[in-house]
């Protein structure tokens, strides 16, 4: 009867154990490699005819975007072209004298000013550079997801975000539709740029859109060419800054043997 005691309390421990390993996935996902992008313009018109009459405006856009890289002094991130460079927005400034502010906000909410790296429209990727974000970086997939697996999203919808908070999806990976990936995974404005994972919490894919009419279902760059994107540029970017600093150092040594301030 004893033993039997202990058996049972061992299942129930077990069962408590499954259960709560189940109903959280704290540990797999990469909450602190989150971050929410925000776009500010101050955008200032004049009459055409009387120059000291203006008018100042601001308007803004967030969007999501997530760590993938770290580097020496700061990281790199990923968000979705759309964000970095939108050719209406684009268009309109050209027209106006303005002032444009872009920053990345992480999990501290702390405000780092971005510079875009290299931007692929076609897919919708963008990788941004912040300097001083000293956050960790996912781990991106090996792996191409298959039909049916669970996927995971961390987004700023809406611009829903504050410190230590930020929305967590749960999802499906349903196929590849041309050269777009589907998940049923819901999305709206400011969605655009938040990572995609798998169950071990790794990139597999970004959200670049959802349907207007049924935002249940997100669409995303197809797998290969959202890691071969962050790959190469991120690589290329390394090389870049680090043949930047040698030469930076160099020139120091230089004017320091030649008495040059």
């Amino acid at each position: 009867m004893k033993n039997s005691k202990i058996v049972v309390c061992l299942l129930l421990l077990f069962l408590v154990s499954c259960a709560h390993h189940r109903n959280t996935v704290k540990n797999i996902l990469p909450r602190q490699s989150f971050v929410k992008i925000q776009k500010v313009i101050e955008a200032t018109m004049c009459h055409p005819k009387n120059k000291d009459l203006c008018i100042t405006k601001k308007f803004g856009a967030t969007a999501s975007g997530a760590v993938i890289g770290e580097a020496k002094d700061g990281a790199y991130v990923l968000t979705a072209a759309h964000v970095c460079i939108d050719e209406r927005v684009r268009r309109f400034l050209n027209k106006v004298q303005h002032k444009m502010f872009f920053y990345a906000i992480d999990i501290d909410r702390v405000y780092m000013p971005v510079e875009i790296v290299a931007a692929d429209q076609r897919n919708d990727l963008c990788v941004l550079y912040v300097k001083d974000l000293k956050k960790p970086s996912m781990q991106i997939a090996v792996d191409k997801p298959e039909p049916g697996d669970r996927i995971y999203n961390i987004a700023a919808p809406i611009g829903i975000f504050d410190r230590n908070m930020m929305p967590i999806f749960e999802g499906f990976y349903n196929g590849d539709s041309g050269n777009r990936a589907i998940y049923s995974l819901p999305a709206i404005g400011g969605s655009s740029g938040s990572p995609i994972m798998n169950h071990r919490g790794e990139l597999i894919g970004m959200v670049s859109a959802a349907y207007i009419r049924f935002t249940h279902i997100a669409i995303s760059p197809k797998f290969k060419p959202t890691i071969s994107f962050v790959n190469s540029t991120m690589e290329a970017d390394r090389n870049k800054r680090n043949i930047n600093a040698v030469a930076d150092f160099i020139g120091k040594v230089f004017n320091k043997v030649s008495g040059n301030p």
